[in-house]
């Protein structure tokens, strides 16, 4: 498991992210990932699909999503305009959303970094770049 899994994730989001407009690309080396795919795809998923809205809310004309593997990390970055310095901190903690009521259950991100961090044995951080939200899957402490 591991770029293959990455791959068939982003099939199926590819459509949903050309309607809007939004580029992912994904580079680098392949590498083992020890854990249930299935958990795996769906924290990929979760990041993807929050870059997407962030794109979409703040109106880019063109999104991108990068994702890049080197060195046993896996890190996601988009130009989505980043997320507020005031609630980076919480967005890992549960019921934590930002999205509009109803519209988010804030869940997802708690549920990715508890695969990542405890069924994965990696770690899961979030920070901003100058165009947008930038989440590293980390595996390199991995025993």
């Amino acid at each position: 498991m591991g770029k293959t899994s990455i791959e068939n994730t982003l099939s199926l989001v590819n459509a949903q992210l050309k309607s809007h407009n939004i580029e992912i690309s994904l580079h680098g080396e392949d590498f083992m990932l020890h854990g249930l795919e299935g958990e795996f795809q769906q924290v990929i998923l979760n990041i993807i699909s929050n870059a997407k809205d962030a794109i979409v809310h703040n109106r880019k004309e063109y999104g991108k999503i990068d994702i890049i593997l080197k060195n046993k990390k896996i890190i996601i970055t988009d130009n989505g305009g980043g997320i507020p310095e005031e609630i980076i901190k919480r967005v890992f903690e549960p019921y934590f959303t930002t999205k509009e009521q109803g519209m988010g259950t804030g869940v997802g991100l708690y549920m990715s970094k508890i695969i990542i961090e405890q069924n994965m044995g990696g770690h899961l951080h979030a920070s901003n770049t100058k165009e947008g939200a930038e989440f590293i899957i980390d595996f390199t402490q991995e025993s």
